[in-house]
């Protein structure tokens, strides 16, 4: 393909595959949706481009988005600690005061309350609003970064957590990111690892099933609408061009107890039994199935 890369700027790419397809999603029968990979950066993208306005996401996310999420009490247990250790990296590498705290894509509130319980002043931005009553206090721009216009080196922290997959606009998020930081600020980014071994795991299994022409972890037109994808080739550089420097990129994922959210018995308990070696194997050859990076603007 000729498309140039939203990350990198180079025109060579592959075709992966096809993503999973949904009736129910605005306009999805009307282009003939396609995964290809940058062969520069590795950056995945979709193409033709997701052309759906502001409303239409908007309407997704708050009708399905956290509907679907069916979070037992073992698995907010372990987002609790996941977070609380997370904000542990951030804090040991923020260069600044603390002050103000953004989380974008801030769901229904958690990471703001958490950011309060650590001394900050929390702001959320989301294009849905799921903002549960309990944390309804709290500043919230309902919208996307670059409305909410913001003023230059603002936020001691900007948190994102599984937010850049579904923007299409990845690097001048990034950019905006930048400018809104303080100096010695932090931003802490997450996104599923593209190249994670269990993804490979995935396709060799549409290949075994004759469905090569599949890719199953892009999901432009289903929950959770990934739009684009990362592995730790294309998300350094995507920050590294975003004039962020000092970036460590972290794996993790792939060892969760899932016989303690899954029902025995069920499609995804099978389903978590296969996979699950598979998992605790990424760990040892680094090819986990989230990458977070921590990086300082200097």
């Amino acid at each position: 393909m000729s498309a140039v890369c939203k990350i990198c700027g180079e025109k060579n790419n592959k075709l992966i595959g096809k993503p999973v397809t949904n009736d129910a999603f605005p306009r999805s029968s009307e282009n003939n949706y396609k995964i290809f990979q940058c062969n520069n950066c590795g950056y995945y993208f979709v193409l033709p481009g997701i052309d759906l306005s502001q409303q239409e996401w908007q309407r997704l996310y708050e009708n399905k988005y956290f509907a679907q999420a069916n979070v037992t009490s073992w698995q907010k247990k372990l987002r609790d600690s996941e977070r609380k250790k997370r904000f542990k990296h951030l804090m040991n590498s923020l260069n600044t005061e603390k002050g103000k705290f953004l989380d974008i894509g801030c769901g229904e509130g958690h990471v703001l309350q958490e950011a309060y319980s650590n001394g900050f002043e929390p702001y959320g931005v989301d294009i849905a609003n799921n903002l549960s009553a309990e944390f309804s206090a709290f500043n919230f721009f309902n919208g996307n970064i670059i409305d909410a216009k913001f003023p230059d080196n603002f936020f001691s922290v900007v948190y994102m957590d599984s937010v850049l997959e579904h923007v299409m606009n990845p690097m001048e998020t990034l950019h905006e990111l930048n400018r809104i930081l303080k100096p010695g600020g932090v931003l802490l980014l997450i996104v599923p690892n593209e190249d994670s071994l269990e993804n490979s795991f995935i396709r060799l299994i549409y290949s075994l099933t004759f469905q090569s022409h599949k890719y199953g972890k892009i999901k432009p037109l289903v929950s959770p609408y990934h739009v684009q994808g990362y592995n730790a080739t294309s998300l350094k550089m995507a920050l590294s061009k975003s004039a962020f420097s000092k970036t460590l990129i972290k794996g993790f994922g792939g060892s969760y107890a899932f016989w303690k959210a899954a029902k025995i018995n069920t499609v995804q308990f099978f389903q978590s039994l296969l996979t699950y070696p598979v998992g605790l194997l990424s760990i040892l050859v680094n090819r986990q199935i989230q990458l977070m990076t921590i990086s300082i603007k200097e």
